[in-house]
């Protein structure tokens, strides 16, 4: 393998393509990559990596795209060293997904340097899936498809069995850095929707949103046990559909420990529309619940899983308020999604009366 980590597309010459693709076995020994031609892709959707589809000219044998996955700008490159985003995405993709059981984009190369932020993944190509919308939401059929898939791969990883789900660079859910963060992120996102939001916040959100950082220390340990690996940002605009329903998943850079029913809350919470979601949120709860059950999952009822769900949709309100700190940046699209899913996290905690959590 290489031992030199492109950082831009510049970087990833046919010469480089060349040595990581044979020493990963994607390409033979005599088939080399003869051109390239990086092209940008999935702009305005994340803002700590950049992503290209790679066009390649072989001169055999091989994949003719594969997709980049590359560090950000400057900008947030402190934000990505203090989250160990890049760590945490490079393990899961090298180390985890090779053996979980979990529908995700092939890595052919995963490398990071250490103690780093130079990083390189070569991913398959899912083009030519659907790739979900997450303005639009997913309907139920999709979501429940992923909370199969999602049940399978938690109780694989419960109380962190595999070896592989127990590294150092994946943190726990309540880890004290990440809490700071996140109530920093809340509290200048909050301020900035006060000023540019379409939709009151929900009678008593606004006060348990002004005392955000007092709050969440509780709530994320609420979610602490029992432990089991974490996607941590199950975004609708992170998966991808073929033609029999089944979906492939993209995006660990928040891969966490902690209760499985995180992903769940978030998929379901932020990941649908409130039509979408007609009031079945328990519905999907307890089918949650049920496929644990049939992989082997013991001692964790409906009861715990609705109390985790609440916490965890008032915790995940984070996520649209956080990025609302860069609205003045922001594209048109990305305001509008901004506004979508801080109204969805608004309906969510006041359809499920989230906010009783916190007086437990």
């Amino acid at each position: 393998m290489s031992t030199t980590i492109p950082t831009t597309a510049a970087g990833l010459t046919p010469e480089w393509l060349t040595t990581a693709l044979q020493s990963a076995g994607t390409l033979s020994p005599d088939t080399t990559v003869q051109a390239v031609r990086a092209e940008q892709i999935a702009e305005g959707v994340g803002f700590l990596s950049y992503l290209y589809r790679l066009h390649l000219d072989l001169d055999g044998t091989g994949p003719a795209t594969l997709v980049a996955k590359l560090p950000t700008d400057t900008a947030y490159l402190h934000l990505a060293q203090m989250t160990g985003a890049y760590t945490r995405e490079v393990h899961f993709y090298a180390n985890v997904a090779p053996s979980a059981p979990l529908r995700t984009a092939h890595a052919h190369v995963a490398q990071i340097a250490p103690e780093s932020t130079d990083f390189v993944l070569v991913l398959d190509d899912l083009g030519g899936l659907d790739a979900a919308d997450h303005l639009d939401g997913l309907p139920i059929d999709r979501v429940e498809r992923v909370i199969d898939q999602f049940a399978e791969f938690h109780a694989w990883a419960w109380n962190l069995g595999p070896e592989v789900t127990r590294a150092q660079v994946i943190p726990a859910i309540d880890d004290p850095a990440m809490a700071g963060l996140y109530s920093m992120g809340v509290a200048l996102g909050w301020a900035t929707y006060r000023t540019h939001g379409r939709v009151a916040a929900p009678t008593g959100l606004g006060e348990f949103l002004d005392g955000f950082a007092q709050h969440l220390p509780g709530l994320l340990a609420a979610l602490g046990e029992p432990q089991t690996l974490l996607n941590g940002d199950l975004r609708a605009d992170n998966l991808f559909f073929d033609a029999d329903e089944n979906p492939t998943l993209v995006d660990f850079q928040l891969v966490m420990r902690g209760a499985g029913v995180w992903d769940i809350a978030y998929l379901v919470g932020q990941g649908m529309t409130p039509v979408q979601r007609a009031g079945r949120e328990r519905e999907l709860v307890q089918r949650y619940v049920d496929a644990l059950t049939s992989h082997g999952v013991r001692n964790y009822g409906f009861d715990d899983a609705w109390r985790q769900f609440q916490a965890a949709v008032l915790a995940q309100i984070t996520f649209p308020l956080t990025a609302m700190m860069s609205w003045d940046t922001l594209t048109d699209r990305a305001r509008e999604l901004l506004h979508a899913l801080t109204e969805r996290a608004f309906a969510i905690i006041s359809d499920t009366n989230a906010l009783q959590t916190i007086g437990d």
